[in-house]
């Protein structure tokens, strides 16, 4: 199923609706660079974008009303049925794409959280610089006593030649060996080869920054288990130097952490505000106008798809009313409008059925007619001239030369043969003049299928072949004008099948297939009956016109009137007959009946 039909006049809606966006769209970015933008070069793309949208939407949204109540004054001046309900749906789909980009607009330009800030007065960056400058005051001193230590170190290992047992030596005479809070450690490859102590956390080598005027680095080093304050105390091997650390917050570590962690991460955060906001804002912006957008098109397209069957429904409505029904809408649709449009189908469908069964009913109400005149006209002279003929067969004298004898009883057996078959047609005339009205009653088909079956099932050279579905509902039937529908169809399909043999056509056994089933429709059942056989058929040239009183295809002398008596009855009850082809080679003939 196509977004796009295939239509000159949809193609021309379409790009007309897509002209209408992007001159809203170019018109919104005119206004914003006049109005909102007077230097541009102080916006960035972001805000331009942002605020481009704020514009395009309420334009858009403007043009669509004003698109709809115009479309609406044209239906009313000029009568032609447009769509209206196109324009509502495009409004609503609007609506629906707007009201949640609404919130998102706002979070992502930072609104909320500067008013959220500003109503409870909260500044936590101060705050936790605060923390950080008290923490700072409290290990000042400690930082110096141990920078102190560091520099005599320092002196040591650039004045002698360093090794292990000197660097121990200092570190006894400094009374850091003995306390518990201090640390040294001598690295070779950053790998401890000396140590006083055992460290639970080793530093970070990473986080060692530069003392100002100095070549000793520090750091920082606070866990919750163990905190230290670190020097390190390079020697003129880069691969070795010397760590010297002393203990902090002891018992406060978890507190302290707590503290400077948090500072930490509000620094990251703090460094990269400014740039994540606007990433974030970036792809936002972005994705808010691709989903806007798409929410145009698709609100145009799906509005124009069910817009476009109800009033191609209108607008065949209004031919129907005028008398055409030669109209089947194209089912391009599914659900509620698709089962509209093949309601409206079938409507017109049998409609159009109903039409020619009415001129069926007058055509056989003027053969009534005719044939109860006819039956009349006729049946009063044949009893005198078969009479006559009888007497003048009888009165033959036996002196009367033999020739001319037997040209006499040829001629009286030709007559009284001849009349015995305008009686025949005489009393299928009246028969055909007095059709009686059907009394219907709601039974099953079923028992009457099989009742006509019966006559026929012992036919030779004939195999009934039954498809009855089971359950099927009652429908609307007189039992004795249906027996002779069947008995009719039957009869037709039994000497199809024997003149086919006759012509040497059929070498095998004569099959007829009584079938039926329940067809559902929209808002209608109906029982069908289907009886087909493999006799001559019937040709296309002359289906149309089989049901017609008095036409016959069959080569005998025969009235014609029996298919016009089936479909009499047929359409008595409501129903429909057809005839087709069949698969097994002869013809089929078809009858709906409806539901009761």
């Amino acid at each position: 199923m196509s977004l796009f039909p295939v239509r000159n006049e949809e193609n021309r809606y379409y790009l007309r609706d897509f002209f209408i966006l992007f001159g809203v769209v170019a018109v919104a970015v005119l206004a914003a660079e006049i109005l909102h933008f007077p230097r541009a070069e102080d916006a960035s793309i972001v805000d331009r974008i942002l605020v481009y949208v704020y514009y395009t939407i309420p334009l858009f949204t403007l043009a669509i009303a004003i698109s709809y109540f115009y479309r609406n004054k044209r239906n009313l001046e000029t009568g032609r049925l447009k769509s209206s309900i196109r324009y509502r749906l495009s409004l609503a789909f609007l609506f629906v794409a707007m009201l949640p980009s609404i919130p998102i607009f706002f979070l992502s330009s930072n609104v909320t959280g500067r008013l959220f800030e500003g109503f409870y007065g909260l500044d936590i960056g101060q705050a936790l610089d605060a923390g950080d400058y008290f923490v700072g005051k409290e290990l000042r001193q400690e930082k110096q006593d141990l920078k102190i230590k560091a520099r005599l170190f320092q002196n040591l290992i650039k004045k002698e030649n360093t090794n292990v047992n000197s660097l121990v030596r200092r570190a006894y005479e400094l009374n850091l060996i003995s306390d518990p809070e201090y640390y040294v450690g001598w690295y070779e490859k950053g790998t401890p080869v000396l140590e006083t102590r055992s460290l639970k956390v080793p530093p970070d080598g990473s986080g060692f920054l530069a003392v100002e005027g100095e070549t000793i680095e520090e750091n920082l080093s606070v866990h919750p288990s163990q905190s230290y304050y670190f020097l390190k105390i390079p020697s003129p091997d880069r691969a070795k130097y010397l760590l010297l650390g002393k203990r902090i917050f002891v018992g406060e570590e978890e507190k302290a952490y707590s503290l400077l962690n948090t500072r930490k991460n509000y620094h990251k955060a703090d460094l990269a505000k400014e740039r994540l906001p606007y990433e974030l804002r970036v792809t936002i912006s972005l994705m808010i106008i691709i989903v806007f957008l798409l929410s145009i098109i698709f609100s145009l397209i799906f509005a124009r798809k069910i817009s476009r069957p109800i009033i191609d429904l209108a607008n065949a409505t209004q031919k129907v009313s005028l008398g055409d029904t030669d109209i089947n809408l194209p089912l391009t649709e599914g659900g509620e409008i698709g089962a509209l449009v093949e309601s409206f189908n079938q409507m017109v469908k049998d409609l159009k059925s109903k039409n020619r069964e009415l001129m069926h009913i007058q055509r056989v109400a003027a053969w009534k007619e005719v044939a109860q005149r006819m039956a009349h006209e006729i049946k009063n002279p044949l009893t005198p001239i078969q009479l006559s003929a009888e007497r003048i067969r009888r009165k033959l004298d036996a002196s009367v030369p033999i020739p001319f004898q037997e040209i006499v009883a040829k001629g009286t057996e030709t007559i009284v043969g001849q009349v015995k078959i305008l009686e025949h047609l005489v009393n299928e005339f009246s028969e055909f003049a007095r059709m009686p009205a059907p009394r219907l009653i709601n039974q099953h088909l079923e028992p009457i299928v099989l009742e006509s079956v019966k006559l026929y099932e012992h036919t030779p050279g004939i195999q009934i072949e039954l498809q009855l579905s089971k359950n099927l509902p009652e429908i609307f039937l007189d039992k004795k004008l249906f027996l002779g529908i069947m008995n009719n169809l039957f009869k037709n399909a039994v000497e199809a099948i024997e003149r086919k043999k006759a012509k040497g056509e059929l070498s095998g056994i004569g099959k007829i297939r009584v079938s039926t089933k329940l067809e559902r429709r929209i808002m209608r059942k109906s029982v069908v009956l289907m009886i087909e056989d493999n006799g001559t058929g019937i040709p296309n040239e002359y289906r149309s016109k089989v049901f017609e009183p008095y036409y016959s295809t069959k080569e005998e002398h025969t009235s014609g009137i029996g298919l016009a008596i089936v479909q009499k009855t047929v359409i008595d009850h409501s129903g429909h007959i057809s005839v087709d082809s069949s698969e097994l080679g002869g013809c089929k003939f078809r009858i709906e009946l409806p539901v009761a």
